[in-house]
């Protein structure tokens, strides 16, 4: 094995770190976040499970983070006093919007607030056609008038956003240049940059969301760098965008648009691992911790991606894995409406005060709060390294907040917080998957975070998922995760010709093209070609149509046989999809896209457990189906590979709980992780 490599992972809640030695050993810590300065909290929980690990951090020579913080600037509208430049004629494109409603019936909704406000929006002279050409020349001395009002205005960003740049880019870069110039110290983002594609709504959106984030997220970086230096690390620190791979810090602090879905990241590619190493390449991730539970489609052991994504409302173009996550976990707080509906999430207790079990002073009722009333979590169970679960404090919780209120028992208070919970999300699952045209019984279920292990039963049999799969440390999944992904850096352009009247050669002097700039971002993460592989993508679609399908391309040089094999892949997809294809319709390429990836080398480790687990002695119930049932309590950490089990049962560690139903039978695998399987009727 090479040196130690550690990953840290700051989710709403806990703060998760995984760490393997130089013997392959692993070791991982789970502890409360510290909402109050991130960085400095994600330094002290790497120095934690390096203490763990026996280590100075000066000993890791690899150290991966996974952040929330783009994610939670743009949910609490933290956000930078940014300004918008462009060309004469548009400067309403952020508050004009796609004048599509998120509830179409919904009269009174309000209307969504644009990243910019238009008096920070600028206009300037200067047009380039459709194909490039110049119109009318770039005004050089209105865009230093701009810059003098910028100054005035005492804006902390810049977002420059002009027609058709994504054709030619010199009016953007002439703009740049001029702005840098007159407004030292400012950071000025380039739609080219960002997003050079067509859709000018959509590219303006993901341009400003980046100019807003850049100063905070800056300032993040560079606070985390030196919190970690100043413990000793040595390396430099990656994080972990949402594409699925990891950047250098320097990297993520020039494109923080792209670390909304960081965390989320993270955890689909440990479920990714995870699911090749027990043979099941096809599933569906979830990961259900204290705030949120995110669930996304693994197929032949590739995350499915999207390159069009919304997160807070805000369209953001950028390549993402696909995962949906919604308001749902272990802190999510139950409560009763005026007109006697339960409703639980999206409000958080967090980990301070957290859920009532806690003993940190919570009162509301949280579902952490319901699975210790039904007895899955053991009141006086130590979770973690710093929480004792307080059965009395959860229980008045429940009674007040839901029992109380709904005319019911405590214990069916409780259940009734988990049954809204799970229906939640089931419906998010249903949405990633059957509504994508993915059939959830042909799938396994992955359960990752502090709380999904609790949920991973129900959840499949409500959807017919046949089979579920526990990893070793499914609470530090994402944490896990980071250490398991490499380097990548994704270009792309918009490109529209007709696969007709295409010549093969002109398609590969453009891709040649992303591959160089996709190969430069690589060397500046230190990664020459010995360690590096370029993949290509086209976006297709039939003449006429408004949005596209991805499919992948073979390595260059591209020829003929090359192009007719995106056509045959692109219409087997749309006859999957929409279940026909056009007997006439032409087929075009829309954009292309060229994925970089780096090898930042391998990650595995050796975790088998002891002897065969004996059960606890009877006496511990569990509240299923209205009514007390007694079942098996077993210790994860003394389960051996090849060991079978039955619910009911709930096996305990460190990180989480696990709940098998009744019906459910599994084993042990190799790997450590659990094997669950339903019993057919």
């Amino acid at each position: 094995m090479g040196p130690a490599r550690a990953g840290i992972d700051v989710g709403g809640t806990f703060t998760d770190g995984a760490l393997i030695d130089g013997a392959g050993e692993l070791h991982v810590l789970k502890v409360p976040t510290d909402r109050a300065d991130l960085a400095r909290g994600s330094a002290v929980g790497l120095a934690g499970v390096a203490e763990r690990a026996g280590l100075a951090l000066g000993d890791l020579g690899y150290v991966a983070h996974g952040t929330t913080v783009a994610t939670n600037a743009l949910v609490e509208g933290a956000l930078a006093r940014a300004a918008l430049v462009t060309t004469a004629g548009f400067r309403d494109v952020l508050a004009i919007g796609t004048q599509q409603r998120p509830r179409l019936y919904d009269l009174q909704a309000p209307a969504r607030s644009p990243l910019i406000p238009r008096e920070r929006c600028y206009e300037v002279r200067g047009r380039l056609a459709a194909d490039g050409s110049e119109v009318e020349p770039l005004d050089a001395d209105g865009v230093r008038r701009v810059a003098g009002e910028l100054r005035e205005a005492g804006v902390e960003a810049v977002a420059v956003v002009l027609l058709f740049s994504f054709v030619d880019r010199r009016h953007e870069d002439e703009v740049a240049a001029i702005l840098r110039a007159e407004l030292p110290g400012v950071p000025v983002t380039l739609s080219v940059d960002v997003a050079p594609e067509f859709r000018e709504y959509h590219r303006a959106n993901t341009t400003a969301l980046n100019a807003v984030l850049l100063p905070l997220v800056g300032r993040y970086v560079r606070a985390l760098s030196a919190a970690a230096s100043e413990r000793g690390v040595t390396v430099p620190v990656h994080l972990m965008q949402s594409n699925g791979g990891v950047s250098t810090a320097q990297r993520a602090g020039e494109l923080p648009a792209g670390l909304i879905a960081s965390g989320p990241a993270a955890a689909v590619i440990g479920a990714a691992r995870q699911g090749d190493a027990v043979g099941e390449p096809d599933l569906v991730s979830f990961d259900m911790g204290g705030t949120t539970a995110d669930v996304a489609v693994v197929l032949a052991g590739r995350p499915l991606q999207r390159f069009q994504g919304e997160h807070d409302g805000q369209p953001v173009n950028l390549p993402q894995i696909d995962v949906l996550s919604i308001g749902a976990g272990g802190g999510s707080i139950a409560s009763v409406d005026e007109f006697g509906a339960l409703a639980v999430g999206p409000r958080s207790a967090g980990a301070r005060p957290g859920p009532a079990a806690y003993g940190h002073g919570g009162t509301a009722a949280t579902v952490t709060d319901a699975h210790v009333v039904t007895g899955v979590l053991r009141s006086g169970r130590l979770l973690g390294t710093e929480l004792t679960l307080d059965g009395e404090a959860a229980a008045e919780a429940v009674r007040r907040e839901v029992a109380d209120p709904l005319g019911l028992s405590v214990e069916e208070g409780a259940a009734a917080i988990l049954r809204v919970a799970n229906a939640n999300m089931a419906q998010a699952l249903r949405a990633i998957s059957v509504a994508r045209g993915h059939d959830p019984r042909a799938l396994a279920l992955v359960a990752m975070g502090g709380a999904g292990p609790m949920h991973a039963c129900d959840l499949a049999e409500e959807l017919g998922i046949p089979r579920v799969v526990v990893p070793r440390h499914p609470g530090v999944g994402a944490a896990l995760g980071l250490l398991l992904s490499d380097v990548r850096h994704d270009v792309g352009r918009s490109w529209l010709r007709s696969v007709a009247a295409l010549d093969p050669a002109d398609l590969d002097a453009e891709l040649g093209e992303l591959e160089r700039r996709a190969r430069e971002l690589l060397e500046q993460s230190g990664h020459g070609e010995d360690a590096s592989a370029v993949g290509f993508e086209l976006e297709m679609r039939y003449q006429g149509q408004a949005y596209n399908l991805t499919v992948p391309l073979a390595p260059r040089p591209v020829d003929a046989a090359t192009l007719a094999a995106a056509v045959e892949a692109f219409e087997e997809q749309h006859r999957m999809l929409y279940r026909y294809t056009p007997a006439v319709a032409g087929i075009e390429i829309v954009t292309l896209r060229a994925q970089a990836v780096g090898d930042v080398g391998s990650a595995s480790w050796e975790d088998g457990g002891g002897a065969a687990a004996a059960a606890e002695p009877p006496g511990r119930e569990i509240w299923q189906r209205g009514e007390w049932r007694p079942l098996t309590v077993l210790d994860r950490g003394q389960l051996a590979p090849g060991q079978a089990l039955a619910g009911p049962a709930v096996i305990e560690q460190e990180d989480t709980t696990i709940l098998v139903n009744e019906g459910w039978t599994g084993a042990v695998h190799a790997s450590g992780a659990l094997r669950l399987v339903k019993e057919e009727r």
